[in-house]
């Protein structure tokens, strides 16, 4: 119930405010469990991503959102669970699994933290491990517009059209024989941020 009403209330005032547009959204599955993996600007893009799609998400946020007992509440509300940020947070990983292993689809920033200059960063095997444990389909996306919006800088949301592209199921590298576990988590986590950045080569303005 709570994630809908905030699903709602956040819909109409990013259409409202911020005419935000979803292009590709047909590229979501209808049913069963899949990944969203995006480039990370701005808190708004956790939001942004949810009403991009018609389905409940599920969200991985850093461990330190969920320490203000009515925040953090407000946080698993709306599906998200803690994950330590620069640590192999065994039961982060465990708990995304455990979520796609239901049917359910996950959200994942792969760069773990917001961009202070609209770059992306590299990423760690974090989120290589878990598609690589998962085997469920891997969606890219591009949010343009959310560091204008909103950046890390500042505090005050301003007015500035947002676009959210969603891409088509990221295929990988089939070759997998005689690489060590480490090597290929790492490599996968290499193809999803490069998805996300021809993405943004191909959509950013």
């Amino acid at each position: 119930m709570g994630y809908f009403l905030g699903w709602t209330i956040f819909f109409i005032f990013f259409r409202i405010y911020l005419s935000v547009k979803v292009i590709g959204r047909e590229n979501i599955p209808a049913k069963g469990a899949f990944i969203l993996v995006s480039n990370h600007m701005s808190y708004l893009d956790p939001p942004l991503l949810g009403i991009s799609v018609y389905r409940s998400l599920n969200y991985m946020a850093r461990d330190n959102l969920f320490k203000r007992p009515c925040f953090g509440r407000i946080m698993r509300n709306v599906h998200a669970f803690p994950v330590k940020r620069g640590k192999g947070d065994l039961f982060a990983l465990r708990e995304a699994l455990r979520i796609l292993g239901e049917g359910k689809p996950l959200v994942i920033f792969p760069e773990g933290t917001r961009s202070k200059d609209k770059r992306l960063r590299p990423v760690k095997r974090g989120v290589g491990f878990i598609v690589s444990r998962a085997k469920v389909p891997v969606i890219p996306a591009y949010i343009d517009g959310s560091f204008d919006a909103l950046p890390r800088s500042i505090r005050t949301l301003r007015r500035h059209p947002v676009r959210v592209y969603i891409g088509k199921e990221i295929s990988f590298t089939e070759d997998n024989s005689g690489a060590k576990s480490k090597d290929l988590y790492q490599r996968l986590s290499d193809e999803v941020i490069l998805s996300i950045a021809q993405m943004k080569d191909r959509y950013a303005h």
